[in-house]
């Protein structure tokens, strides 16, 4: 391994930006999302069953919704 010359600055792989941004998208949607839980629950007055069927109700219009927009765009 050759040293690197003074002043010589280390390249930065665009994977580990990326790989970053990314667990950094998805820390601050599961702090929202939880913030969001807490205040419907508490504030809301809605039930803990009542907010996860909700959740998974909408993670299914979204999962179909990509299904299908994927199957039009591709024609």
């Amino acid at each position: 391994m050759t040293p690197r010359p003074l002043g010589a600055v280390r390249m930065w792989d665009p994977r580990h930006f990326r790989l970053r941004y990314f667990l950094a998208v998805i820390f601050a949607a599961v702090m929202i999302a939880a913030a969001l839980r807490h205040v419907l629950h508490v504030y809301g007055g809605i039930s803990r069953e009542g907010i996860r069927s909700d959740a998974l109700l909408g993670v299914l219009i979204v999962v179909l919704a990509t299904v299908l927009l994927r199957r039009v765009y591709r024609r």
